[in-house]
């Protein structure tokens, strides 16, 4: 039996994009097509492989993408007045993201805002501080990327065919929980055993995802695209 995680606000197809250009260090106003759209597919077929429940407009955004990708691979055609030649086929999807930093930049600095304005009224119970001197929030996307990299760690082990009990969803919540009950921080790469199959480390995934929906742990970041830890939730 499958198991399906479903997340309520599931981050959409330009969030996905400009994490991607944003762990590659890649210059906005020139896109490399070819590879920002092998990365998207990644991504895809990570999210297929999990059961994630996928909106349409990422698959929209993945013909997008390839249509893009074909054009780049055309001779540049003349523009239609005769002069010059055709606009470059990435410009659309640039304003696109442009746009979309505009909005997500005032959407943070109205969040941040209303958070400033929080602190003039008393609360049932103190603010908790971070004695680390603060995190960053992780995406989903960071997950995925650093689930990836695990992945390919599994891939690149021999395979050695033993016939085991299935490890259960369920299973793996308790156990990092239980990991997160006795440790001050988890490492995310630390709930993957050395020795974990394909299947245990899919299952693993699944059970954080799952734990994550019900706020039983969160994950944060030190500094950004760093290592990923887990800690206990808010639940």
């Amino acid at each position: 039996m499958v198991y399906q995680v479903k997340l309520p606000a599931f981050e959409g197809p330009l969030d996905l994009l400009v994490h991607l250009i944003r762990v590659n260090e890649i210059d906005i106003y020139d896109i490399p097509i070819a590879r920002i759209t092998d990365e998207y597919f990644q991504y895809l077929t990570l999210l297929h492989e999990l059961d994630l429940d996928v909106a349409g407009e990422f698959l929209v955004m993945a013909a997008t993408l390839v249509y893009i990708k074909s054009r780049m691979l055309l001779p540049a055609e003349p523009a239609a007045d005769g002069e010059g030649v055709e606009d470059d086929p990435r410009t659309p999807l640039v304003d696109m993201l442009l746009e979309y930093e505009r909005f997500r930049s005032a959407a943070e600095a109205l969040s941040g805002r209303e958070d400033q304005q929080r602190q003039f009224f008393f609360r049932s119970s103190p603010l908790e501080v971070p004695a680390d001197g603060g995190t960053l929030e992780v995406s989903l996307f960071d997950l995925l990327g650093a689930f990836r990299d695990v992945l390919t760690r599994v891939s690149d082990r021999p395979v050695l065919e033993l016939v085991l009990r299935p490890v259960t969803t369920a299973e793996r919540m308790v156990a990092i929980l239980d990991k997160v009950a006795t440790e001050v921080s988890v490492g995310f790469a630390s709930l993957f055993p050395p020795t974990a199959d394909r299947w245990v480390v899919i299952v693993t995934f699944l059970a954080l995802l799952e734990l994550l929906r019900q706020g039983a742990v969160r994950v944060q970041q030190r500094a950004p695209f760093g290592e990923i830890v887990i800690g206990r939730g808010v639940a």
